[in-house]
């Protein structure tokens, strides 16, 4: 519920604080006062595009403030949400021209934010909103707001959202897995490749000592044997030799007894020959293969010499690569699993999204043939006799496309229209009067209320009718007062408007007018009561103030306060609209 509105150096208004109450508040004044102005500020608030052109002239800036109630709990949620949560009162500031910022609860805000917090703040409603704001979205928007059930809403744009998560996921796996799989067919390769050799760490190494061994054996058998004989098998071999100098280095120690460590010495020399003579003893012999071995390494050291230039320059490379081919063909096994896992969560997404959509459809259907009696009662209310068709774009239990599927479902209607008998059935934005239109859209808003359930607690929401009144006079107006202060029963109401009859019907009267001021006009706002009041609907019916025109403003104020008192809250209904609602299958809310 909006509570004040502060406006600088905006159109005509200098400085300028409106305060507002609950029920119906009314703006009237001479045509270009400035009323409209008062409701382009407050739209201004709830996120509307902001025009430089609209700042005061020889100021740099205009700024609005609104303080709103907070305590429903749509709005408190939202407030949570964008961690702007305050209790009690939520005051937003906007400034237009210069750098164009914005604030709630003084925490700096951008228009996006304004948008978010809008709907649960108040909804302005123009005369030519049958026209500019009754696109198919906006229409489903109006049918969903008779259904109720935010929750329902809330759920179908969850599972929405997850349907749209899992199949966007599986649409970008398989894409990577279509990349993955012509390059998992090079790596299967390569790996078999590998795995056709089967290397062993170091194999490399210890075949080309196997190879050098088997092509030289005759060499090292010669080698072997000539140098065994110089130590160990000639008459004058080392050992022979080291043996002589052993005897001679005894008869010497026996008169030089420091030469005893000689004979250590010398015996140590004997032995190590011996164990290098067992040694080469061991290749004199022809290595024990078969006749076919040395072919066989050769032509293994051809395979590992193979992959080797393929995937590595040494073997440790190779087997490192295999490991890294083994990983990654390990990881295409396991996205074939999370592709099959995907595929079922997309498909559960799906059947509960599904589930969902099709019985807000249901829903809304059931609820679209209660809404068009009980609009052509309301209707009949405001002298209109109409006939109005909700038409859905796909037949009952249909499933049409995912094209067409959306986070409110997948029903697409339009509001179709008859104002007269005879006349075909035409959208709203063809049906030719700017008063009908008017009275049609109030129509719509009190048949959704008379559907809604009881509002929950906490501040009511805002709906501001900005002259929808146009084009309507007599008992029209008459009946167009009562459904505002009808509805006012329920939410605030700010109506702007030209007609006595529907100013008459309201709890703050609030006159717009244009004075001069240091040799310009400014627009102020002043509230009316009592003989000002009177003045002020005298003047709206007869344009000259005259006591007659007084005596019938005074009986035309005193009879709007008697159908005030009399008149049903909305939401249990006038009993023609619960007739029509029972009649239609079930009771109303």
């Amino acid at each position: 519920m909006l509570l004040s509105l502060h406006i600088e150096n905006y159109a005509l208004i200098d400085r300028l604080t409106v305060e507002f109450t609950p029920g119906l508040n009314v703006l009237t004044g001479e045509t270009g006062s400035g009323k409209s102005i008062v409701v382009d500020a407050l739209a201004l608030l709830l996120g509307q595009r902001a025009e430089t052109s609209a700042v005061r002239a020889g100021e740099d800036h205009a700024s609005v403030a609104g303080v709103f109630a907070a305590g429903s709990a749509a709005l408190d949620r939202v407030l949570e949400e964008l961690g702007l949560a305050a209790p009690g009162e939520v005051l937003i500031r906007r400034e237009v021209g210069g750098r164009g910022r914005a604030w709630v609860n003084d925490q700096p805000a951008t228009v996006a934010v304004l948008r978010r917090l809008a709907p649960s703040l108040a909804q302005v409603h123009a005369q030519d909103e049958a026209l500019a704001g009754w696109a198919p979205a906006a229409q489903l928007l109006r049918l969903d707001s008779a259904v109720g059930e935010g929750e329902e809403l809330e759920a179908l744009a969850g599972a929405y959202a997850d349907w749209q998560s899992a199949r966007s996921q599986l649409e970008d796996g398989l894409r990577q897995d279509q990349e993955r799989q012509r390059e998992a067919d090079l790596w299967r390769f390569q790996r078999q490749d590998i795995a056709t050799v089967a290397p062993r760490p170091g194999e490399d190494t210890d075949v080309g000592v196997e190879q050098r061994r088997l092509a030289n054996a005759e060499k090292i058998g010669a080698a072997a044997s000539a140098a065994y004989a110089l130590l160990y098998d000639d008459p004058s071999a080392v050992i022979v030799a080291l043996r002589a100098a052993q005897r001679q280095v005894q008869d010497l120690s026996r008169m030089e007894p420091e030469a005893e460590t000689l004979g250590a010495r010398l015996e140590a020399l004997r032995i190590e020959a011996t164990d290098v003579a067992a040694q080469l003893r061991e290749w004199m012999e022809p290595p024990d293969a078969a006749p076919d071995r040395l072919a066989q390494v050769q032509e293994r050291l051809v395979a590992l010499d193979r992959i080797k230039r393929k995937y590595g320059p040494d073997l440790a490379a190779v087997l490192a690569y295999a490991q890294e081919l083994d990983a990654k063909l390990d990881r295409i096994e396991r996205h074939e699993e999370w592709r099959r896992d995907a595929e079922s969560e997309c498909r559960r997404a799906e059947a509960a999204y599904r589930e969902l959509a099709r019985a807000r459809s249901l829903r809304r259907r059931v609820e679209a043939r209660r809404l068009q009696e009980i609009v052509a009662s309301e209707a009949a209310d405001l002298a209109m006799k109409i006939r109005l068709d909700i038409a859905f774009a796909h037949a009952e239990g249909d499933t049409p496309g995912v094209s067409a599927w959306g986070v409110a479902g997948w029903d697409h209607i339009r509001f179709l229209a008859a104002t007269n008998p005879g006349e075909p059935l035409l959208p709203f934005d063809r049906i030719a009067s700017g008063g009908e239109r008017s009275r049609l859209l109030l129509a719509l808003e009190t048949a959704a209320l008379v559907r809604q359930a009881a509002q929950a607690a906490g501040p009511p929401p805002t709906r501001v009718f900005d002259e929808i009144d146009a084009g309507i006079g007599g008992r029209a107006a008459e009946a167009v007062g009562q459904k505002l202060a009808a509805l006012a029963r329920r939410d605030q109401v700010l109506c702007v408007t030209h007609l006595a009859q529907i100013a008459s019907h309201a709890d703050r009267h609030l006159r717009v007018e244009k004075t001069p001021q240091r040799n310009r006009v400014v627009t102020q706002v002043n509230p009316l009561a009592g003989a000002d009041r009177v003045e002020e609907i005298a003047r709206m019916l007869a344009g000259a103030v005259t006591p007659a025109a007084r005596r019938h403003a005074a009986e035309l104020l005193q009879r709007a306060a008697g159908s005030r008192a009399a008149m049903p809250e909305i939401g249990q209904g006038n009993r023609r609209s619960k007739e029509v609602g029972q009649s239609a299958g079930s009771p109303v809310n």
